[in-house]
């Protein structure tokens, strides 16, 4: 849910599974109970989520609050509100769950409405996330509380990663940082969004006048390691089957990064230096994953940094 006119595509096609497989293991069950409590949420609650998608923290939290409560989706994409209604039918059992077509800009709920106002994965899509969480702001009563499952995919990709796959040089992985923070700050001057926004929300309450900010990072960790026994590292092996699979890098990929690139102050020249080189990596390292996933020899270890943040309405 957002104002920024690329957010329906998330609706369909490729970019519907990509948020779909994305959210199956985003959060632990475990890390849920500690933050609900953390939350102080309790059964009766009234709570809204924006940006709803197809209203995963519904169902996250919906034993914490949802006995005789009420869940309020709201989402720009009419696609994604039809079918979060129906499937919110199998989880919003003894409270009530009702799903919208709205902008994060304007939300249609009255002053002073919810318990609890949420969103997750939004405010780093927008081009004015101030402006968004103002309205989280309005629509949360006195006392209510507002939380922000947000990323700092920057600092994230920045970080290392231990994998069997391959090992970068110095030289190599400089080149990566810095075409990447070219390409982060090209992003946000085009009204992309921040992709490194989650570390900046703490501020951004405060501002607005939140109290009782406080904030906890995300405990799940990229893990692969043979013989794969979780079921999360079972998906996670099958998510990089599909991509080493792949003939070739989308073409819409490319352009995308290229756009954000340039936008960024890069040169023409340098994305097609960097692009080329992307390229033959994949192409070499996707044909090395290929080979250790037949024999069952691939492993990978890496961070997230992935931060729920909340603030209470005074």
């Amino acid at each position: 849910m957002t104002t920024c006119p690329d957010r329906n595509e998330w609706s369909e096609g490729s970019k519907r599974k990509h948020i779909v497989d994305q959210r199956e293991y985003m959060w632990r069950e475990d890390t849920i109970q500690m933050l609900a409590k953390w939350l102080g949420l309790k059964q009766g609650m009234i709570a809204v989520d924006v940006g709803c998608g197809l209203g995963y923290l519904g169902r996250a939290y919906w034993k914490y609050f949802g006995k005789g409560g009420l869940y309020c989706g709201l989402d720009l994409s009419d696609r994604l509100v039809r079918a979060a209604s129906r499937l919110a039918e199998e989880w919003a059992i003894d409270g009530a769950a009702m799903f919208s077509v709205a902008d994060a800009y304007a939300i249609p709920l009255d002053d002073n409405y919810a318990d609890m106002t949420m969103c997750q994965t939004l405010l780093m899509h927008l081009k004015s996330p101030e402006r968004a969480l103002k309205e989280m702001i309005r629509v949360t009563k006195p006392g209510g509380v507002v939380m922000c499952k947000e990323p700092d995919n920057l600092s994230a990709e920045l970080g290392a990663r231990y994998s069997s796959v391959s090992t970068p040089d110095i030289k190599e992985q400089l080149l990566d940082n810095k075409t990447l923070l070219i390409w982060a700050e090209g992003r946000k001057k085009l009204g992309k969004g921040d992709y490194g926004i989650g570390i900046k929300v703490p501020k951004m309450m405060a501002d607005l006048g939140l109290a009782r900010i406080d904030i906890r990072a995300n405990d799940k960790v990229h893990f692969l390691l043979p013989p794969y026994e979780s079921p999360r590292q079972k998906f996670e092996l099958e998510k990089m089957k599909e991509r080493v699979n792949e003939e070739e890098i989308p073409r819409d990929e490319g352009q995308e990064y290229k756009e954000y690139f340039l936008a960024g102050g890069g040169s023409l020249s340098a994305y097609y230096r960097y692009w080329k080189r992307v390229r033959e990596m994949r192409s070499r390292n996707w044909e090395t994953a290929r080979e250790q996933i037949a024999n069952g020899t691939l492993f990978s270890t890496g961070s997230s940094s992935f931060f729920c943040i909340r603030g209470f309405k005074p």
